[in-house]
């Protein structure tokens, strides 16, 4: 009897806990067999027997029997076990069957996407994930970055950002890689470099992740840090097939802060500035009194009593204790969802000579701003052919259209990005700003200014339209019967055009006739008006031009050579143009303004070359090697510096085919070593030009160089170094492949060390007599380590329910190695050798002073004057002397040649064990998904009125949270005491609370039900009745709950993200939670 104890276990208890028993099912005129079902090693327990068209099954014991009645001596079984080729045996009138199972070769047979081709998985050196496009389908997103989310170990997606209308997230592997954080993965669709933004996730067939220099060093420079291929689907021999996916999804926050009432607020707000001696500033008894009336029956007060006769309605009652309101400012501008849908249609078919794909795909997202015109569209089509044209000639042909359409009251980037002049995102900054004791519907039934929806209804907009188009040609040869070359040419072009009318709202006054134009500056808003238009185009060309060949000595040895050429061009243009001072908004133009106009004209490009080759070799599929090199040029560099080197090799090892691991086959199918070095380069992070040295143009007008601040002027010419290269990245990995019990437990464990070299960092210090700063220099090292291990087990209960429970989790640290910053200065704000990536330093606390005996010890036993030159009282935060001097303070803030007095690190922003439980379970049609995502460890300084609640008069934004502070009565509170004041007048109170301490330090570690989906395939003889080939309905859900111990106004998610005006965390838009419906026709 073989060893499989275990996984008869598993099987057992899977069928107790779903409580669905294997009967045996009896008829009147039953025919009893048995029998014993078998491998090349014995008897097999938990075999499914199963009588073909019935109901009546069974699986086998310990040792592989079983006993079933069945219908007639005359039926069919069907036998079955995970990793095995399904048998159906007749029983022909046997009492007593033998069935022998052959092992599944698709397992050993599956082929994963690489560089330049594709591997047998069980023959990869390198550390590469793959993820099937069924994984994609279901998923309510709108691109397939954020559907990566938590499907491939150490690969991280950034979705802060990713709540906006078409907004996508960012990905990185394996921790951060350089100095900028510009170490996002290579990604190539169908071999041509894309945004995965740009592509339709329902044409994705598979997406391999390449982790390693292994299988990442046949690119060369272009991919330091990792690569991410995308293969689109392509068309089969057969008659033509037609499918349609549709989806309906409804939007709504994830988190929105909850803002307390106006008597609450007033609460807090009174407490606040009688704590900074501003008791003038306090509502008074009657005011509260009024406020009570006011939440009881609104009509039964006047909210604008207090307003003068005459008096400005702009602004009306900001930051003042006049007016009557209960205004929850999220309720207000945000709606409960908004609409999405989503549209696919594709076709594909194609006899033996010739085979054919073609796709379109409609997508449309709103926004969930109540009062904004937010929507996003795109447009996308997909088409591939193949056609051979002998048997040694095949013709390739790709074509690929996105275009999309944003429109938006909102700058759409960053303005550095020159996508400018509608409304700031200060919109979010201001969002719960005001007080909610004031009305935002004026005494003439109109929005107030400081409700800012005159803002968005103003007429203010941004659109901007994208359109990708490329189109790949090429062929492949076949010159010998293991020889193939490949050829293959491609054209790509990108367009922009971005518009912008920026206009200023006018609100009426107290008669209901005036109007005034109003125009908040934290808003962007240009009162005179703006007209915006920028074009820009990247025209992109690239030829790939490789050959392999395989060949096998004496049965043993089998080799795959290969070697190639490719190159690249790239040209970009951009030519922006502003005006203010508009004569018309209703029908802006460039040429018909008064006031200040700006031209802004780009234009650059960059090229690379390189030859690449590859060996792998095995013997007898044991013994694995592979060697690859690439030998780069880019036109970024200097002559001298412009070429590069990267090899790699990696080497495997199939411990599981050896014979000494015969003993171990009854439950061990797969073990396989891996070990990989590599060097790679990269160019992110230099300049176009670093031989030449620019003069650019300001890009404005010249401000207070020219009186009339109209002119345009050049800037002076940087110091440039001839001797700028190559970042180099030096990878280090080794892996463990493993199965068992036929594969139905599989994992995979890696660890890995990435070490880069020559970053650039300070360069020389110019005396400041000369003028110009001193070009950096490749003189920076960062060292990347951490792990990763997957799990997935997959089973059968009883003969129709299927399912599989997995996992992953991985870390990475990543630490500067070294950093010309010999004395280590500000280690808080700057790099220095030994410094890892995400520290904080800051201050240990040990809690609130809690009486004035309490305070005056602490006052007078310690110099606190570089915090604060006030008084410490209850409810202040309570420092801790950690250097033994009696002061409070950062010390000489640098770590040689002096110290950094009290503070200490305290927490690391860096997100520690990531990790992804998924799980799916399938009966009779009827599926159900589900994924787990979350980090295990992460901390975050908050600050900023969202956290804290008080500060300046015009920022004190009270919610929920803010509430547990401390008081006489509440000794226990969270939160210090708050304080309220001027600008100025408030500063020395708040830093005596606000300073970052392991006190405040947040916990934003967070566990997310990322997605749910539940899926059913309508019975085929419906389906087919109706002359279809599959009918399948679905709900899916995203991010649908979260756990955390953050503060309840924050999402984790989004905490780290930031917009073009604040980098103050939850001043954004929010993320979302998605429900869905849909349906999948194949035709």
């Amino acid at each position: 009897m073989r060893n499989k104890f275990i996984h008869y276990s598993l099987v057992m208890a899977w069928m107790l806990l779903f409580c669905v028993p294997c009967v045996t099912v009896t008829y009147a005129q039953s025919f009893t067999v048995t029998g014993t079902v078998t491998d090349s090693q014995g008897g097999i327990p938990g075999a499914n027997v199963k009588v073909k068209g019935g109901t009546a099954g069974t699986i086998t014991n310990m040792d592989g029997q079983f006993t079933l009645s069945v219908p007639s001596s005359k039926s069919i079984l069907v036998v079955s076990y995970i990793g095995y080729t399904p048998q159906e045996v007749a029983i022909n009138g046997k009492n007593k069957l033998d069935i022998h199972l052959l092992e599944d070769t698709k397992t050993l047979d599956e082929v994963v996407v690489v560089g330049y081709g594709v591997q047998k998985k069980v023959n990869l050196t390198g550390s590469v994930a793959s993820v099937k496009g069924d994984a994609l389908e279901h998923r309510p997103v709108v691109d397939a970055t954020q559907s990566l989310q938590g499907l491939v170990p150490g690969l991280s997606v950034s979705n802060g950002g990713s709540g906006r209308p078409g907004a996508t997230g960012s990905l990185s592997l394996r921790g951060q890689g350089n100095l900028s954080g510009n170490s996002a993965p290579y990604v190539l669709v169908d071999g041509v470099e894309m945004s995965l933004s740009d592509v339709n996730p329902n044409d994705i067939e598979n997406i391999s992740v390449l982790k390693d220099a292994a299988a990442c060093a046949i690119y060369g420079a272009r991919a330091a840090y990792g690569v991410i291929l995308v293969t689109t689907k392509q068309g089969e021999e057969g008659k033509m097939r037609a499918s349609y996916q549709g989806t309906l999804g409804w939007s709504a926050p994830t988190v929105l802060p909850d803002m307390v009432n106006s008597l609450d607020f007033v609460k807090f707000w009174n407490d606040g500035v009688s704590n900074t001696g501003a008791a003038n500033r306090m509502y008074s008894e009657q005011k509260i009194a009024d406020l009570e009336q006011y939440m009881r029956d609104p009509s039964s007060i006047d909210p604008w009593g207090d307003l003068a006769p005459g008096e400005s309605l702009n602004a009306a009652f900001e930051n003042s204790e006049r007016g009557l309101g209960n205004t929850d400012y999220f309720d207000l501008h945000y709606k409960n969802y908004s609409f999405k849908h989503n549209h696919n249609l594709s076709f594909s078919g194609g006899s033996k000579k010739a085979q054919y794909y073609v796709s379109g795909g409609y997508y449309n997202e709103d926004g969930i701003l109540r009062y904004a015109d937010m929507d996003y569209t795109r447009y996308t089509v997909n088409a591939n052919i193949t056609s051979e044209l002998t048997k040694w000639l095949k013709l390739k042909f790709n074509t690929k259209f996105m275009h999309s359409d944003n429109r938006t009251p909102f700058n759409n980037e960053d303005p550095k990005t020159g996508l400018d002049g509608g409304l700031s995102e200060g919109f979010y900054h201001s969002l719960a700003r005001f007080r909610p004791t004031v009305s935002v519907i004026d005494p003439n039934g109109h929005f107030t200014e400081l409700s800012m929806i005159p803002y968005l209804q103003s007429g203010t907009y941004t659109d901007t339209q994208r359109d990708r188009f490329n189109i790949t040609a090429g062929f492949e040869l076949q010159p010998l019967k293991d020889w193939f070359i490949f050829f293959d040419y491609t054209y790509k072009q990108m367009n922009l055009e971005y518009e912008a009318l920026n206009v200023a709202p006018s609100i009426y006054e107290q008669d209901g006739v005036t109007m005034t134009k109003v125009a908040r500056s934290e808003l962007g808003v240009v009162e005179d008006g703006k007209f915006t238009r920028t074009y820009g185009r990247t025209r992109y060309q690239t030829i790939n031009l490789y050959t392999n060949y395989q060949f096998t000595l004496n049965d043993h040895h089998n080799f795959t050579l290969m070697g190639g050429y490719q190159e690249e061009d790239n040209d970009y243009s951009y030519m922006k143009n502003s005006i203010t001072g508009l004569y018309s908004t209703n029908n802006p133009n460039l040429g018909m303004g008064t006031g200040d106009k700006v031209v802004v004209d780009t234009r650059n490009g960059w090229a690379t070359r390189g030859f690449f080759g590859r060996i792998n070799y095995d013997y007898d599929g044991r013994y694995l090697l592979e060697l690859n090199g690439r030998y780069d040029g880019s036109s970024r560099f200097a002559k001298g510096n412009r070429w590069g080197f990267f090899p790699s090799a990696s080497l495997g090892w199939n411990i599981y085919r050896e014979k000494f691991m015969e003993p171990a086959a009854d439950f061990l199918s797969n073990l396989k070593l891996r070990v990989s070095y590599g060097l790679l380069g990269n160019q992110a992070d230099a300049g176009l030009y670093t031989f030449a040295s620019n003069m650019s143009l300001n890009g404005g007008l010249g401000g207070y160089i020219f009186s009339d601040g109209r002119h345009i002027y050049t800037n002076p010419a940087p110091v440039i170094d001839p001797n700028t290269t190559w970042e180099k990245v030096e990878s280090k990995n080794i892996g463990l492949d493993f199965g068992f019990f036929g594969n139905a437990l599989t994992g995979t464990v890696d660890i890995f060390q990435r070490d880069t070299k020559d970053m650039l960092g300070p360069g020389l210090e110019f005396p400041d007599m000369f003028g110009a700063v001193a070009p950096q220099a490749n003189n920076a090292r960062m060292r990347n380590r951490g792990w990763e291990l997957s799990l997935n087990y997959r089973g059968k209960i009883g003969n129709d329910i299927d399912y599989s429970v997995g996992g992953s989790v991985s870390d990475a640290v990543s630490e500067v190695t070294e950093y010309a910053n010999a004395k280590k200065n500000d280690p808080y704000g700057s790099w220095y050798t030994g410094r890892k990536v995400g520290e904080i330093w800051g201050y240990r606390a040990e809690g609130l002073i809690q009486t004035q005996e309490e305070a005056d010890a602490y006052n007078a036993e310690y110099d606190l004057s570089y915090i604060s030159g006030k008084l410490w009282e209850p409810g202040d935060v309570k420092y801790i002397d950690l250097d033994g001097n009696k002061v409070i303070d950062r010390g000489d803030n640098r770590l040689v040649d002096g110290d950094m007095g009290d503070q200490t690190i305290i927490g690391n922003t860096t997100p520690r064990y990531q990790y992804t439980f998924n799980g799916y379970i399938s009966w009779k049609g009827l599926s159900l998904s589900v994924m787990f995502q979350g980090v295990g460890k992460r901390d975050w300084v908050a600050g900023g009125a969202y956290f804290w609640g008080f500060g300046p008069y015009a920022q004190v934004t009270v919610f929920k949270e803010h509430m547990d502070y401390w008081k006489p009565d509440n000794p226990g509170a969270y939160y210090p005491k708050p304080y309220i004041n001027s600008a100025g007048g408030v500063a020395p109170y708040q830093d005596k609370n606000i300073q970052r301490t392991d006190l405040y330090l947040q916990n934003a570690a967070y566990c997310r039900l990322k997605n749910l989906t539940l899926s059913y395939d309508l019975p085929n003889a419906w389906v087919h009745k109706a002359g279809l080939q599959k009918v399948q309905v679905f709900f899916s859900g995203e991010n649908l709950l979260t756990f955390t111990k953050l503060k309840g106004m924050f999402d984790p998610e989004a905490i780290f993200s930031s917009n073009s005006y604040t980098s103050e965390g939850g001043k954004n838009y929010p993320m979302n939670r998605v429900l869905s419906l849909g349906f999948i026709v194949n035709l």
